[in-house]
């Protein structure tokens, strides 16, 4: 059975993954790991749930041996075609005091439109969250929502951006002030 993890958890699971990795290799090079899902909305603190596990992104090839140890999950780099193209340039960096390892969760944005690309209760659930619609810029994401060159040119198919568009116009119309 998987363990629940609330805030403090996830910042300690981090914690000792940056230990871990410090004791692997104490040089200054610095790697990094970008969170995304819920666990971003949670260490962002936008919503209080717990969750299972960690979703990444982006992790430095050196980690990768260490994330089944913490519950991170890697598999979710299958949906990158969910998040915007330029994501990377919105990340956010988690205030953590780390040795090794800088953290980051993509921005409240880039995660809107993948969990409204994932169609699935759960994830629009977090974002129909009274604290997510209350801090989300509107305007940056319409912006990745319709710019050519953003999410449109990481979507896999037409199809899947229409279906998108669908969902992200019924929640623009029910949430947008």
């Amino acid at each position: 059975m998987q363990e629940i993890l609330q805030f403090d958890d996830l910042v300690l699971r981090l914690l000792r993954l940056d230990e871990d990795a410090y004791l692997i290799d104490n040089s200054d090079e610095r790697l990094s790991l970008i969170i995304v899902g819920g666990g971003a909305l949670i260490l962002q603190k936008y919503i209080s749930r717990a969750t299972h596990d960690i979703d990444a992104i982006q992790v430095s090839p050196m980690l990768m041996k260490l994330l089944g140890k913490y519950d991170i999950n890697c598999r979710v780099s299958a949906y990158l075609n969910n998040f915007p193209y330029n994501f990377e340039d919105r990340v956010k960096r988690l205030d953590l005091n780390t040795r090794k390892i800088d953290f980051y969760a993509a921005s409240l944005e880039d995660i809107v439109i993948a969990k409204l690309h994932s169609h699935r209760d759960p994830d629009i659930a977090d974002i129909e969250s009274v604290s997510v619609l209350a801090a989300l810029d509107w305007d940056v994401l319409e912006r990745l929502a319709l710019d050519e060159s953003e999410l449109k040119s990481s979507t896999l198919s037409e199809r899947s951006y229409k279906e998108f568009l669908h969902l992200y116009q019924l929640y623009v119309g029910r949430f947008r002030p």
